[in-house]
């Protein structure tokens, strides 16, 4: 692994925008601890949250840039870096992903839920077509292969028994589709538990 220095202003709009966006999931509950990543796409590589860093805390200073040569600024980028990278160039179009580990949804996974039949007709309207990822290793070759060429024809993206991966054209719309879709899945598994269906 090569490392190099990277100049960047410290008052980079897109760090603090990373870094608020990262601790505004956490609030919410949608990633926990150091867990989850989160990175927006520039001219030269990306960056992208570290591995091992509460992101309540994180800071513009913690962030770590990934050349498109694969050169890192420093070590210890998140363990899911792989697909970031993958992601970014297999879809010119993507700008900001954002993986996290929304409870509710993944709850509706574990008991078989289809993401196509939400009760509400918001969802088809919001969000589109899910795709479904099966189970691959966190951090894997095979995993970040796989959920890449997902990331060709959707923006959501289920990792079975793992997470979420969004995607946008810049992290408010990678991050607002995280939003609602735990929110759906909130209203669902509850009408679930209300109509005793599980």
């Amino acid at each position: 692994m090569e490392f190099r220095k990277y100049k960047f202003n410290k008052r980079n709009s897109s760090l603090k925008e990373l870094c608020f966006f990262t601790k505004y999931l956490a609030q919410k509950g949608l990633i926990s601890g150091s867990e989850g990543n989160v990175s927006i796409r520039t001219e030269q590589g990306l960056w992208i949250t570290p591995s091992g860093k509460i992101k309540e805390i994180l800071e513009p200073k913690d962030l770590i840039f990934i050349f498109w040569d694969k050169g890192f600024t420093k070590e210890k980028p998140s363990t899911e870096w792989g697909l970031h990278y993958k992601i970014y160039l297999k879809n010119p179009s993507i700008s900001a992903i954002v993986h996290t580990h929304p409870p509710y949804l993944l709850l509706l996974e574990a008991i078989g839920f289809d993401f196509k039949n939400f009760f509400l007709p918001e969802a088809s309207l919001l969000l589109k077509e899910i795709k479904r990822v099966p189970y691959l290793e966190p951090g894997s070759d095979t995993l970040w292969e796989y959920a890449s060429e997902v990331a060709k024809i959707s923006k959501i993206i289920l990792l079975s028994q793992h997470g979420l991966l969004t995607l946008g054209k810049d992290l408010e719309e990678a991050v607002n589709l995280t939003l609602i879709l735990e929110k759906l899945s909130f209203l669902e598994f509850f009408k679930k538990v209300k109509d005793g269906s599980f």
